[in-house]
């Protein structure tokens, strides 16, 4: 049984099997790979041609035909880049919907998966942005921020420890402030908010919209700046 899941991601079960056969193995044909993964060979090649069509795998030139994964940062970089681009379609498909405002808090467990939160909410931000963030965060926000930046959106950024940005400065956070892990606080134009923590790969905190929320993270951003 396959220990790498992909389904989550688009793929089936059987090309997750498939996928995880060949980074193990390396390339081969599909005659072998069916016999690693023991699968029919029916469904070996058909879980291939699925890991080309989707770009986990290519398959090579010549006779017999042989496959060879893409490497693991390769899939997952292919992988967020697509859910970003859905999550651009849905945002816009629901935006074109109507319905009754109402608060929310969703609770924050992932640092991928905040940081793409992040991205996407920046990137749709129309007023402004207040940001305080781990340095090593701030790589992956650079294409939303310069965004952000270039509409005129105003934004206030901060950090730990110094961040260099061709198009906006970022701000240490006073010395001396307190908090559980490393501090993720964001507001977005007011409609929108994080109070979080990192601590590793984990992030303990919430996305929340309602307006006391929202006042409390704009509040606590504003004490981690230092006095101008």
């Amino acid at each position: 049984m396959a220990s790498l899941d992909l389904t989550g991601f688009g793929f089936t079960p059987t090309e997750s099997l498939v996928y995880e056969t060949l980074i193990r193995g390396g390339p081969g044909t599909g005659y072998a790979i069916a016999r690693s993964a023991g699968l029919a060979r029916a469904n070996a090649y058909s879980a291939l041609e699925g890991l080309v069509q989707k770009g986990a795998a290519r398959a090579e030139e010549g006779r017999p035909k042989r496959y060879r994964p893409e490497p693991p940062a390769t899939l997952v970089a292919r992988i967020i880049d697509s859910q970003g681009q859905s999550l651009e379609t849905l945002s816009a498909v629901l935006a074109g919907i109507s319905v009754p405002p109402s608060p929310t808090l969703v609770e924050l467990n992932s640092a991928r998966g905040a940081l793409q939160l992040l991205s996407h909410e920046i990137a749709r931000a129309q007023q402004s942005v207040a940001l305080v963030i781990p340095a090593d965060g701030y790589p992956a926000l650079v294409p939303a921020l310069r965004k952000a930046s270039a509409t005129g959106v105003g934004i206030v950024l901060l950090a730990p420890a110094p961040v260099e940005l061709p198009f906006a400065s970022v701000e240490l956070i006073r010395e001396g402030t307190a908090w559980p892990g490393e501090p993720i606080l964001f507001v977005v134009d007011d409609r929108g908010a994080i109070i979080a923590g990192r601590t590793g790969d984990q992030v303990g905190g919430h996305w929340g919209t309602d307006p006391v929320f929202i006042a409390a993270a704009r509040t606590i951003i504003q004490s981690f700046r230092s006095p101008q």
